[in-house]
Formats: structure tokens, C-alpha cells, sequence
């Protein structure tokens, strides 16, 4: 459902009462799907999760499972743009995951935007602004990333992790980014908030992304290992400012 609040910022919380999501954009389809092979995101109904998305990856190391908007519909120089979702992976050893703003909807099976392994970084996406865990990081936790024009923020790593931040099986994790305009010849502060084993974590950091570049809401899971993992998204939703 959506709505135009009194501030000017136009919400969107999806429902799923409707079946909107698909492997292309055609009229009434507001999420697209991308799987290597094992379960597409679909809507689903279980008794401990009600109606959700939910998708199966592959037993294959390095099979990606990707969810996202269909529009590349938000611009920091609107003000303000949130992206947010509740997640949940059955098993969360031997996976990586990346969730906030992506340059493209779907990296069509190729790999993650961003992925980290030990304390080094590798972006394959040109911009992406948002929340990145890996197992092949020397530290399990979630850690904040963005690059822009396919350059790295050099943000200490140190900096960038969220102390305490892992995830915990089977178990809902809240996550939110917050893209806010500093004008012109300023890249966009970022806020990014987890809630995950009953603790709540946030960090803000003035980037480096464009105000005038185009991002989607995107969640992609990838395999480091030959184990399916299970996906479960609810409430995937958003916000975006008027721009007068």
C-alpha cells in the first residue's frame, strides 16, 4: 500500500495480497526475481511467518538469489529515500548478502554488488550504498559499504563494521538505509540501522554517492559453499521524498 504523508514523503510497505513479482518489468509487477537454479523468490504461507517471499538456493557454491524494486527510482537529491526489510536465513554460516540501494535491479546471476572476503572489498556494482555480510570475512558481523563511479569508499574497515552485528538462524533480522541530500557537489549521508539478537545497531557516514544517480531497493544472497540456504523476506518496503 502507499500513501502521501503530510511531510511530502511518499511510503510503501508491501503487502504481497497481490502477486507483483517476476523475472521482468511488465505492468502490475513491482519486484523482480533472479535465481542460478534451487527455488525463485515467490510468495509463500507458513503458520510461524504468515504470507512472505521465500526462495531456496541451489546446494552450489556461489549460486546468487536476488530481490529487488523494478525502478531504478531513487535519487538522493530528492532529500530523502529509506529502503527496509525484514530477512531471515535458515542456516547463516557458508552465505553472503548485500541489502540497500543498487545501480541495477538484477546482477542476472553474476555475483553480489559487493562482496568481502578477509578485510578486502571487491564491488562489482558502479554504485551501491547499503549493508554487507560475508562469511569469508575475517569478521562475521554486518558491515556498512557503498561505492560510486566504481570507486570504493576508503573508510577504515574498522569503521565500517558493525561490532556485535551477527545474525543469529532461523531468527527475523530488521535492516534499513537512509539516503539524505547535502546539495550540490556533496555525496549523500547515509544512515544504516540493523536490529538483529535483540540489539540495535546504526552508523552514519557522509559518502561519496551521487545525488543524481538512480538506485533500486535490492537484496541479493549469495553461497560460499555448496549448501542451500533458505530466504525468507517480509515487509519489504520504502520511502522517498517529494522533490519540489
Amino acid at each position: 500500500m502507499s500513501n502521501v504523508g503530510g511531510k511530502g514523503i511518499i511510503e510503501y510497505s508491501e503487502t504481497l495480497v497481490a502477486d507483483n513479482i517476476s523475472t521482468a518489468s511488465a505492468d502490475g509487477i513491482a519486484w523482480l526475481n533472479s535465481s542460478d537454479g534451487g527455488t525463485a523468490f515467490a510468495r509463500a504461507v507458513a503458520a510461524a511467518r504468515g504470507l512472505h517471499v521465500a526462495g531456496i538456493t541451489a546446494a552450489t557454491n556461489a549460486h546468487l538469489h536476488e530481490f529487488a524494486g523494478d525502478l531504478l527510482q531513487f535519487f538522493a537529491q530528492n532529500g530523502y529515500c529509506m529502503v527496509e526489510v525484514l530477512m531471515q536465513l535458515d542456516i547463516i554460516t557458508t552465505v553472503a548478502f548485500n541489502f540497500g540501494f543498487n545501480d541495477d535491479q538484477l546482477e542476472d546471476g553474476d555475483t553480489l554488488p559487493v562482496e568481502l572476503s578477509g578485510v578486502a572489498w571487491t564491488s562489482n556494482a558502479a554504485t551501491f550504498c547499503g549493508l554487507v555480510f560475508d562469511t569469508n570475512a575475517d569478521n562475521d558481523e554486518v558491515h556498512c559499504f557503498w561505492v560510486d563511479d566504481d570507486i570504493d569508499t576508503v573508510t577504515a574497515i574498522a569503521n565500517l563494521r558493525m561490532r556485535g552485528a551477527s545474525l543469529e538462524a532461523a531468527k527475523w533480522c530488521y535492516m534499513r538505509v537512509e539516503l539524505h541530500d547535502r546539495g550540490s557537489g556533496n555525496g549523500a549521508r547515509a544512515v544504516f540501522h540493523l536490529q538483529c539478537n535483540g540489539k540495535t545497531f546504526e552508523k552514519t557516514f557522509d559518502t561519496t554517492v551521487d545525488r543524481d544517480v538512480g538506485l533500486c531497493w535490492y537484496l541479493g544472497v549469495e553461497n560460499r559453499d555448496a549448501v542451500a540456504h533458505a530466504i525468507y523476506i517480509l515487509a519489504p518496503g520504502w520511502e522517498q521524498a517529494i522533490d519540489d
